[in-house]
């Protein structure tokens, strides 16, 4: 009886110390600041390869960022939310950012960079000819025809043949 309890309290105490180290493991698991960059591109709707392209491709959004093989922190990621125009704050800003946390993020900047529902879109291009309209919102949006079915949607309301105010 003896026996089967030591065996109880050594699997008990076993089964402990494997939770603790891999929840420890995974609160080590991190992410850089190149495979967040490739997150958050993608978010936004511009399909990248690799971590220099996504970089880039939030430089020219005017994100800086910092060495792409650091790991990334909450400081870093609150700075590259911040020069996409979301507000954010961290009090821990030396902390490191896990892929999970990282994955949360880069979600909300997705949501927060989709196109406005129609309500939101611009009435100064509901004049002159339905793609003059589309060709408009696209541009008051900063999307395209592929990522921007809301401008089609919007424009509709143009009636056919709606003439021009600039047409006698």
């Amino acid at each position: 009886m003896m026996r089967k309890s030591l065996v109880v309290v050594a699997v008990s105490t076993a089964l402990t110390v494997a939770a603790f180290a891999a929840s420890s493991s995974s609160r080590k698991s991190t992410v850089t600041v190149g495979d967040f960059a490739v997150k958050v591109t993608r978010a936004i709707g511009q399909p990248v390869s690799d971590r220099s392209a996504a970089v880039q491709s939030l430089r020219t959004r005017g994100v800086e960022i910092g060495e792409v093989n650091a790991n990334l922190t909450e400081g870093m990621a609150a700075k590259i939310l911040t020069d996409l125009g979301l507000r954010v704050t961290t009090t821990t800003p030396d902390s490191a950012v896990t892929a999970g946390k990282a994955d949360q993020l880069a979600t909300m900047v997705g949501l927060a960079s989709s196109p406005a529902p129609a309500d939101g879109l611009p009435s100064q291009c509901l004049t002159g000819t339905k793609q003059q309209c589309k060709t408009c919102c696209w541009a008051a949006t900063g999307c395209d025809v592929s990522s921007c079915p809301q401008c089609t949607k919007f424009c509709k309301q143009l009636k056919p043949g709606n003439p021009s105010p600039t047409d006698p």
